[in-house]
């Protein structure tokens, strides 16, 4: 078996055991952890490395948690420990399970609750109601279930989430709803998070100024991209606060096809601690909230937190003609490719579920994301399908995306 057939072949098995519920998350205590090997203990947590985000004024670490993909407490546990102190979740992560072991880790902490800083976001379905007081109610009634979950009064930051045009992100309904909870004191800051290709939204973001916070996906695939960072700018001046997402590009398809000299940059902590960095070193981008599964990964990345200086491996694999040629193709969610489909599926929908399902070990995000998917635009509109036309300007492998997908989820 050759070496793509043996990676894809057990990312497949990885995929259908989660799916299955086989695989184990790690049962480590956070102290345990943290102290298993003396060469890893970190140093104190004061000595991390603090910006302030945007005009809401608070100061957070440059390295924070998305706990998206996280099912271990102590995981969230040895995160505070070691000096995390924004925790990202959401209404739909993990079917509100997520909420709850965040809510029920920070009230074990004993932590005084203006110490920590909590995000959540709200998905509507796609498509939301047709009527807006009843796109409010919805919005309201999902986040009254958050604070519930949570145990808590208020959240820090509040993400309407997963925007993917201007219509939405300025729907009246939402944004009066926002305001309210705001009055209420139930949500200090608004929000909004996007995994499409996302400058006109941050652009009308940064003219409106509603907003105070933007959760976006920002990686080293986007650095020839002049658009992302004109808009960033935009933003910053607003004194919009950037979050970034989805820093460390974590797909598996820059693995395959590569010389054997060029492995060596996917092994251990070199490809995450570089692309970490480099998002972090962007002037507009004030954290980054990867989503960290075991503490191996945690103190990788709260390392990063410390130091935001490249090292001379980190130079050289940023640098490298064939890594930047893998990493840029990653998926932006552009929807360029739909038109190049014959059966008009919503291609940009089926590569973020194959991200979960394959990269993230999150078999519950990815069929959450194929459920989002409209009637007829899912993986069932390639079923029939004997040659993939769907085409990527950024060269990501659709056709190899979708077969893939085809295997584990029918």
């Amino acid at each position: 078996m050759n070496r793509r057939k043996f990676i894809s072949k057990s990312a497949k098995q990885i995929a259908l055991l989660n799916i299955a519920g086989v695989a184990a998350s790690s049962t480590l205590t956070a102290s345990t952890a943290l102290n298993m090997d003396s060469k890893k203990i970190l140093r104190t947590p004061d000595e991390l490395i603090y910006r302030s985000l945007g005009r809401t004024g608070i100061r957070v670490p440059v390295v924070n948690m998305g706990v998206m993909n996280a099912n271990n407490p102590g995981l969230v546990r040895g995160a505070w420990e070691s000096g995390i102190r924004l925790f990202d979740t959401a209404w739909v992560y993990q079917n509100g399970n997520n909420e709850k072991m965040v809510g029920q880790v920070l009230r074990e902490l004993n932590i005084r609750r203006e110490d920590v800083i909590v995000a959540t976001k709200i998905l509507l379905p796609d498509p939301a109601p047709s009527r807006g007081r009843e796109r409010k109610k919805m919005f309201l009634d999902r986040f009254s279930e958050s604070l519930s979950r949570l145990q808590m009064d208020y959240v820090d930051i509040l993400y309407y989430h997963d925007i993917q045009s201007i219509k939405q992100l300025n729907d009246r309904f939402i944004r009066g709803a926002i305001s309210e909870l705001k009055e209420q004191k139930k949500v200090r800051f608004s929000g909004f998070s996007t995994h499409t290709d996302w400058p006109p939204l941050v652009t009308d973001a940064a003219r409106t100024r509603f907003y105070d916070v933007i959760l976006l996906s920002f990686n080293y695939g986007m650095y020839n991209d002049r658009r992302i960072f004109d808009a960033m700018k935009l933003a910053h001046e607003a004194g919009i606060g950037l979050v970034a997402m989805k820093t460390q590009c974590q797909q598996d398809w820059y693995l395959k096809n590569l010389p054997i000299e060029q492995t060596r940059y996917y092994e251990g902590a070199l490809m995450n601690t570089a692309l970490l960095k480099w998002a972090l070193r962007c002037e507009y981008i004030t954290t980054a909230v990867p989503g960290f599964t075991n503490f191996s990964q945690l103190h990788e990345d709260i390392g990063v937190a410390y130091d935001l200086t490249y090292t001379n491996e980190e130079e050289e694999f940023l640098n490298n003609r064939l890594v930047k040629q893998a990493i840029a193709s990653v998926c932006r969610h552009c929807g360029s490719c739909v038109a190049t489909c014959s059966q008009k599926a919503d291609i940009p929908s089926l590569m973020r579920s194959h991200m979960y399902t394959f990269s993230y070990g999150n078999p519950l995000a990815a069929r959450q994301t194929l459920s989002q998917i409209h009637p007829g635009r899912g993986l069932e509109a390639c079923r029939d399908c004997s040659v993939c036309t769907g085409k990527c300007r950024l060269m990501v492998p659709i056709a190899d995306r979708i077969r893939e997908m085809r295997d584990v989820w029918g």
